[in-house]
């Protein structure tokens, strides 16, 4: 397993990398060059100065993921592997003209692909925004309407004034068309151009920034979730009377109903954000983090609740969390906290913890058992 300074040290080449690219993009803005690829016997000219400019948005991009990541999911990795392959191509082409100045860039990208990969082993979890299917619908809708308004473009491109005879232009006008901008320089002229403008636009307008939506949402959900955790920390000294669960099953779930019914405050603390999201509709206060946070757990003022339960249905997570537990809370506030025990064999575990216990397993016998032997 890498060390943990090695997390931060490819964060770091990545934000030096972008910064990198930016000042190298910034150097070939000036040039007037212009590179002729020939692809399927199609001749495209790519102007070094438009290469620069993207040269400047990917240094941009790439400073930002690497300030900000700091998870170790294998999206990260296979972006930021993706954007340092990329920085080498816009790279190469200025080449030719700046020699002196792209190598150095084009090394040091190399470099941090080199450390990427050797490092590849230090991302191992799921991504939790890209790994949604939702998400990766809408990354294939944005890609298929993109690539449907550069192929018509060009398709139908003797039907617009001017006509549309490269790539730059074809992404330009398919840029303009789904940002419904309509500047009007470039004009369909033919019915066939003209039906081809009115779908890509309504791609654009009902598709396109739908999916955008779809990739944005989910991260400014979880920004707007840490600000409304971090408002109700600051309230958590004055609960009176609260019941605070740390890990919620849905063992708990009839339970909590009827504390709420009956007006009390009920606080949940529950890593699992589909969870979190189905409590915090339900009505709790409900904080979306791992529940044996000692500087959470330290926020509560436990003399002033009703009761502790510590109720996943994971006895592993609940044991952490009671060891956290019993660090912050005082020897008086003791008694107020239960822990489920599901698997019976787990109880010797618990009972060094000093809290009431509850044996998920002999509550189920003993309601079924009682059941049975009801009159009637």
């Amino acid at each position: 397993m890498a060390r943990p300074n090695q997390i931060m040290e490819s964060r770091w080449l990545v934000l030096i990398q972008g910064i990198i690219t930016i000042l190298l993009g910034l150097s070939l803005i000036s040039s007037t060059h212009v590179v002729v690829i020939h692809v399927i016997g199609l001749a495209v000219g790519v102007s070094i100065k438009a290469m620069a400019f993207i040269a400047v948005f990917d240094g941009f991009v790439l400073s930002i993921f690497g300030f900000l990541m700091k998870e170790k999911t294998k999206t990260a990795w296979w972006i930021m592997v993706s954007g340092s392959f990329i920085t080498v191509l816009i790279l190469a082409f200025g080449a030719g003209r700046h020699y002196h100045i792209t190598i150095l860039g084009m090394a040091f990208s190399f470099f941090v692909i080199f450390m990427l990969i050797r490092r590849r082993r230090e991302y191992v979890y799921p991504a939790r925004i890209l790994g949604r299917p939702e998400v990766a619908i809408a990354l294939v809708t944005i890609a298929f309407t993109i690539l449907y308004g550069i192929g018509g473009s060009l398709l139908f491109g003797d039907q617009f004034r001017p006509p549309i005879t490269d790539l730059g232009n074809a992404f330009y006008y398919t840029g303009e068309v789904i940002t419904t901008l309509g500047f009007g320089d470039i004009l369909p002229v033919t019915m066939d151009a003209k039906i081809f403008t009115i779908s890509l636009a309504f791609l654009g307008v009902a598709i396109f920034f739908s999916s955008i939506t779809a990739l944005i949402l989910p991260s400014v959900e979880r920004r707007l979730g840490g600000l409304v955790n971090r408002m109700e920390k600051r309230e958590l000294k004055t609960l009176k009377d609260y019941v605070l669960v740390c890990g919620f099953s849905n063992l708990l779930q009839e339970y909590l109903s009827k504390m709420k019914a009956t007006g009390t405050v009920v606080v949940v603390i529950e890593r699992d954000e589909a969870k979190a999201r189905s409590l915090r509709d339900e009505g709790y206060i409900v904080f979306d983090h791992n529940a044996d946070d000692i500087d959470l757990l330290s926020s509560f003022d436990f003399s002033s609740a009703r009761e502790i339960i510590i109720g996943s249905d994971d006895d592993a997570y609940n044991l952490i969390i009671a060891a956290a537990m019993k660090s912050v809370i005082s020897d008086e506030n003791r008694q107020k906290v239960r822990v489920l025990v599901v698997d019976p064999k787990d109880m010797v575990k618990f009972r060094i913890m000093g809290f009431s216990l509850i044996n998920v397993s002999s509550v189920l016998s003993d309601s079924l058992y009682a059941g049975r032997n009801a009159p009637g």
